[in-house]
């Protein structure tokens, strides 16, 4: 399922935010301004989709999510994703959302009050049919594709029609009602990568041997993406090596472990005790040995996690990866190439940047930046910069003898905002 869109509001600080998502898109702004709530808020509603009755009654009164401040305080949560998908050997446009009352001191909050899907053939010739509609009356499904959106459907206050449609074995949609159940998106958030290429022993029971859940043990994902996907190992070890030329080979072997006796974990516990260690090595042509992964630099174990990651995300049907601070511990002269290799990685799984660093600008187009505008609310509006504005921009900042992503932080940190207002694509001028 490929998201092209996201709108989002009723979050943290989140009031309302649009996302038209390209194969990467960056949120820029200055820090402490809620990047990283537009994440955590997407995540959330996706998490809420796949989460139990109970879960979801408790996530609505998550004290860590409900909107406290002045402006946002009494907004409901809601979250509309537009996708692309396939059925039946046919390409479809769908956009499913929903949203919901926070728990309150009285009996008001805590229940979905809205909820709709809408489907229509990929071509913009086509009308909408609507599949799903509900609101405070009640929740509307279309059960025929000769029938119109008008079977009545019994419904809980903290369930979702996306999720009770999944036994309707039937359904003529019952394919893309799946999907939705099934987005997944995945946050990377390893600013210092290190520890997760030592060699863990534990091994969660829930989880696959490719399950992003494994990334702070590289080695041992590594290991299984070159057994189980070795077209997809390729790529990690090219890729990296396209990024330093002086790497030769990437080498990743299994030990069996003969200090520690196999031991069963009881069957409550969550993790069992692997009973090998894996070696992650580089070859450098300028060594003469090989190299111990977790010896080199920061910025390229750094490096190596995040294509990792972004593959496994595509090996396990992501459609999102975040990323934060992706310039972290990367030179500014690698960092052209190291986008433009995430971008041909990424291909159904969207890429969304956070970073503070006026180096992600330069290399990205500005249509997909998006700027975190001054607020004296403390409100996060994060807005494009209008195509027609972004010309002038660029001369703009060439005038000032700056980058455009320094004009931009520059005129960030400015209290006077009318500038960047006139660029942004709110404005119509």
């Amino acid at each position: 399922m490929k998201i092209n869109k996201i709108v989002l509001g009723g979050y943290r600080n989140i009031k309302g935010v649009e996302l038209n998502l390209d194969s990467i898109i960056a949120l820029v702004a200055v820090n402490s301004y809620g990047k990283s709530n537009v994440l955590s808020g997407i995540s959330f509603g996706i998490e809420f989709v796949k989460a139990t009755l109970t879960a979801k009654s408790r996530l609505m009164g998550l004290q860590s999510a409900i909107p406290i401040n002045n402006e946002t305080a009494s907004d409901d949560y809601f979250i509309q994703f537009t996708m692309e998908t396939s059925s039946n050997g046919k390409a479809y446009e769908a956009i499913y959302g929903y949203k919901f009352k926070w728990f309150k001191d009285d009996t008001s909050g805590s229940r979905i009050v809205e909820e709709w899907l809408k489907v229509r053939l990929n071509d913009k010739n086509q009308k909408f049919n609507h599949l799903i509609s509900r609101d405070i009356k009640g929740a509307l499904y279309k059960s025929s594709e000769t029938g119109r959106c008008t079977n009545k459907l019994s419904i809980e206050q903290n369930e979702l029609v996306i999720n009770k449609l999944m036994a309707y074995d039937s359904l003529y949609y019952l394919d893309i009602i799946k999907k939705i159940n099934n987005l997944n998106m995945y946050i990377e958030r390893h600013l210092d990568a290190s520890q997760s290429f030592s060699s863990n022993a534990f091994i969660r029971n829930d989880s696959d041997e490719l399950s992003l859940n494994n990334i702070d043990s590289i080695p041992r994902l590594i290991y299984n993406m070159k057994i189980m996907h070795r077209s997809n190992y390729d790529i990690l070890v090219d890729s990296f090596k396209t990024l330093f030329p002086n790497i030769d080979d990437i080498l990743v072997e299994k030990v069996d472990r003969t200090d520690l006796p196999f031991l069963r974990s009881p069957e409550k516990v969550p993790f069992t005790i692997d009973s090998q260690i894996y070696l992650l090595y580089v070859i450098d042509k300028n060594l003469n040995q090989p190299l111990n992964f977790k010896y080199i630099s920061d910025g390229s174990k750094r490096i190596f996690l995040i294509l990792a990651s972004l593959i496994l995300a595509d090996i396990n049907n992501y459609s999102i990866i975040a990323i934060e601070e992706p310039e972290n511990s990367v030179h500014p002269r690698l960092l052209q190439s190291y986008l433009r290799i995430l971008s041909q990685l990424s291909n159904e799984c969207k890429i969304v940047f956070t970073s503070h660093s006026p180096y992600i600008i330069q290399y990205l187009d500005l249509s997909n930046i998006y700027v975190g505008m001054p607020s004296k609310y403390g409100i996060a509006n994060f807005s494009r910069l209008r195509q027609r504005a972004a010309s002038r921009l660029i001369h703009d900042a060439i005038d000032l003898e700056l980058s455009t992503g320094e004009y931009i932080f520059n005129l960030l940190s400015e209290n006077d905002d009318s500038i960047l207002d006139y660029y942004n694509e709110g404005n119509n001028g």
